[in-house]
């Protein structure tokens, strides 16, 4: 069964926060970074849009769909944001700026989403919330495949040791609670690349 939609978008949160702290420091990677967080940025929000419609929210009650009307104001301001990271040149002064800019705006959207999921959570059965959980999974990586993305993790070194043990779980690698971040990483690596 999927994660809860809460926890999902939680940890696409902390993802984006992470890599925005490497888009803003300069380095060999910096441009690959700055790609990986507006296409994790576009996937995530377009898969938030679809799956947290009017309908889906309705029983969690006016407060959330205020705050689903909130967050679509304030994304407008992340989307703009967004854009103006894009075209920028790596490196450059104002990306640190902006950057930072982004990760505020970013911030404000997990706020904002959670004043949206917490009711929703209280109102509706766990499963219903896994089951929007797989849906919004589902359709952020469809985007972000769309976007050209490269594949989902574990090609993204970013992710938490809880992020890859979910990983290997569903890539079915035995041993996996005794292997180290870097040994989980390996043995994704490995096992995504045979197939």
């Amino acid at each position: 069964m999927p994660s809860s939609i809460s926890r999902l978008t939680a940890l696409d949160h902390a993802r984006l926060h992470r890599l925005l702290r490497r888009v803003v420091t300069e380095g060999p990677s910096q441009e690959r970074w700055r790609e990986e967080a507006l296409h994790l940025l576009a996937a995530h929000r377009v898969a938030e849009r679809e799956v947290l419609t009017s309908d889906a929210l309705r029983p969690a009650g006016p407060e959330a769909l205020a705050a689903a009307q909130e967050l679509d104001r304030a994304d407008d301001e992340l989307d703009r944001a967004a854009a103006a990271v894009a075209a920028v040149p790596v490196p450059s002064p104002e990306l640190a700026s902006l950057g930072e800019r982004l990760a505020t705006l970013v911030a404000r959207h997990a706020d904002l989403t959670h004043r949206v999921l917490a009711p929703l959570e209280s109102a509706v059965a766990r499963k219903e919330i896994r089951l929007l959980g797989g849906e919004y999974e589902s359709r952020r990586d469809d985007h972000l495949l769309r976007l050209g993305a490269d594949e989902p993790p574990p090609r993204r070194l970013d992710l938490s040791r809880a992020e890859l043990y979910e990983l290997a779980r569903r890539h079915g690698i035995e041993g996996r609670s005794a292997m180290s971040r870097r040994d989980l990483i390996a043995e994704l690596q490995r096992r995504t690349g045979e197939d």
